[in-house]
């Protein structure tokens, strides 16, 4: 009950954080790559699509066009893709819950995959969207966030975080998952003494946001890329 209270004021009034308008200025100048870790959001699922009733099919998929990517390349560096269809941190999309984020990076095949990466400046952490679809797994969510972004900050630490929300869900999926985010980036910052960045990315102009099956658009990748380069852009200055 006291869940749903909280939640009522979230919905209300969600937190800003790296959200506000930023002026436009220099990108910061990192020589490492841009490690992506995230679900088909990432991996641009559908973003070719012409409507949301297409499926979710090669001709309709373009990484290349994928907010991660598109940030690496206006930075003028490289990228690693840590992502899977599907995926979530604690509990994946549909039946099959083998594989999640935090099974996966219990796996030495898969860390040394990260340690392999080489010099990593920018890590894009985008999960949780499948994780909270229908569903509230708050209670294991956060401690599995904390632990992600303490594994990145001890793993990388030089590189510029952020842990990213959206933009498909919403109502009381999107609060409690933006929530949820939001109290493991300030645990880790507190624990860590680390900088860690939220932000809450959204698709822009709805009538131009969706590719095949809800998935953003190529147009909604644009907003998203540039939403993470101007909050680059103004810690920059």
């Amino acid at each position: 009950m006291l869940k749903r209270i909280l939640l009522s004021a979230l919905l209300l009034a969600m937190p800003a954080c790296a959200n506000q308008e930023t002026p436009k200025g220099p990108l910061p100048d990192l020589p490492g790559k841009v490690l992506i870790v995230g679900d088909s959001i990432s991996l641009g699922l559908g973003a070719m699509g012409p409507d949301k009733t297409c499926p979710l099919t090669p001709e309709y998929t373009s990484e290349r066009h994928s907010y991660g990517v598109q940030v690496a390349d206006a930075l003028g560096v490289d990228y690693e893709m840590f992502a899977w269809p599907g995926i979530g941190l604690v509990h994946n999309y549909g039946d099959n819950q083998t594989n999640t984020m935090s099974m996966r990076l219990t796996r030495a095949g898969e860390l040394e995959r990260l340690d392999a990466t080489g010099p990593v400046q920018l890590v894009l952490v985008n999960l949780g969207t499948h994780d909270f679809f229908q569903n509230d797994p708050t209670d294991r969510f956060v401690p599995a966030m904390e632990d992600l972004l303490a594994l990145m900050t001890m793993r990388y630490p030089d590189a510029t975080i952020y842990a990213l929300t959206g933009p498909m869900l919403g109502g009381t999926d999107n609060a409690l998952h933006g929530h949820a985010v939001e109290t493991a980036v300030n645990s880790v910052n507190k624990d860590y003494d680390a900088d860690i960045r939220y932000l809450a990315l959204n698709g822009g102009d709805p009538s131009i946001a969706y590719g095949c099956q809800w998935h953003p658009s190529v147009p909604a990748h644009d907003h998203m890329a540039e939403m993470i380069l101007d909050d680059l852009r103004s810690q920059n200055q």
